[in-house]
């Protein structure tokens, strides 16, 4: 029943990040506006940091989307927040307005 939960967050998230990325036309606009760029990187933290949580079984049913990926984005934003790449960050927010 947990995993059912966990999805539902992730979903959240991913939700709130694509509201957050709407006007974001361009890296340069993104960047510009911090709110939003805080606001989309805690969400992808917080997915990762649920990803984390779910159980093997529902790992191995979602195999096509790579949890290692995502929960290594929550790490790198957890422990080197200064040092994140706003491109990669926008990037990644803009491939989910697709695929979210």
């Amino acid at each position: 029943m947990k995993d059912k939960a966990y999805i539902e967050r992730i979903v959240t998230y991913c939700k709130k990040i694509n509201k957050y990325m709407e006007g974001m036309t361009s890296l340069e606009v993104f960047e510009k506006n911090e709110l939003y760029l805080d606001a989309v990187i805690l969400n992808l933290e917080q997915i990762g940091e649920t990803a984390k949580k779910l159980s093997d079984k529902i790992k191995v049913q979602y195999s096509n989307t790579d949890l290692n990926m995502i929960i290594g984005l929550r790490n790198m934003i957890s422990h080197e927040y200064e040092g994140i790449n706003i491109a990669i960050i926008f990037d990644i927010a803009t491939l989910m307005l697709t695929n979210c």
